[in-house]
């Protein structure tokens, strides 16, 4: 028997670095700060990558998809919006 996850305080296998602007590297550790910088932070919210990353990553948060899912598609939306440190 596997012990349950808490997926809403989960953490990333590895850190995601972005750079918005000219800030130094951030790195996102999890789908609840990723939440937090697509909502609050990102330079546009649009585009099939970023709704995908939200999406995702309200499901990690909400226990309906595994963090690392989330993860990918979060770099796939950092990548899109040429965030990608």
């Amino acid at each position: 028997m596997s012990a349950a996850i808490d997926i809403r305080k989960a953490k990333w296998t590895s850190p995601v670095a972005i750079r918005i602007g000219k800030r130094s590297p951030e790195f996102i550790h999890g789908p609840d700060e990723a939440i937090d910088y697509l909502e609050h932070r990102w330079p546009q919210h649009e585009g099939a990558q970023y709704e995908a990353a939200r999406r995702r990553c309200i499901e990690a948060v909400n226990n309906l998809r595994h963090p690392e899912i989330a993860r990918e598609a979060f770099i796939a939306a950092a990548a899109e919006a040429k965030v990608l440190a």
